[in-house]
């Protein structure tokens, strides 16, 4: 067992602190996973709560909101104190321009263009197809999230 503290460590029932060892802390401190609280032997925790939060594989956010200007103006705003927030992406986009009877076609972006046939010598009348892919433009996975690093969350329980 690893100490992160004690009763004297200044640190008040109900703070959060993120931990990046394998190994537990002190049993001064409960997991942030969804555990029930033992009220006989956490009095002050089970006063504020029954259950600790549960914050596996998911990011803590600021509450509030503010507006950066990294990729133009954007306001980004937290949900409610404790509610959790879909995950969301910005718009991802590009363009399509073709001609029906040319050959000549341009896409970029997230569309790529494809040509399925043309006919004839001079290659009229034909027809193109299009396909949409987001990774020709970000990384993909099957989840939306930040780079990142796991660490473990434990909430000060007396």
């Amino acid at each position: 067992m690893t100490s992160l503290g004690n009763n004297t460590d200044g640190l008040e029932v109900g703070i959060v602190v993120a931990w990046t060892l394998s190994v537990n802390p002190s049993d001064n401190y409960l997991e942030c996973n969804g555990q029930a609280v033992d009220s006989t032997k956490y009095p002050k925790l089970y006063a504020l709560m029954h259950n600790t939060p549960d914050y596996r594989g998911v990011f803590l956010r600021g509450l509030g909101s503010v507006t950066s200007n990294h990729y133009g103006t954007v306001t980004h705003t937290s949900a409610k104190l404790g509610e959790l927030q879909g995950d969301a992406i910005r718009n991802i986009y590009g363009n399509v321009t073709s001609s029906v009877e040319e050959e000549d076609g341009f896409a970029n972006g997230v569309f790529q263009l494809i040509k399925q046939h043309f006919n004839g010598a001079d290659y009229r009348y034909g027809s193109w197809g299009f396909s949409f892919d987001a990774s020709r433009v970000v990384p993909v996975a099957v989840e939306n999230r930040p780079i990142n690093k796991a660490v473990r969350y434990f909430i000060k329980a007396k």
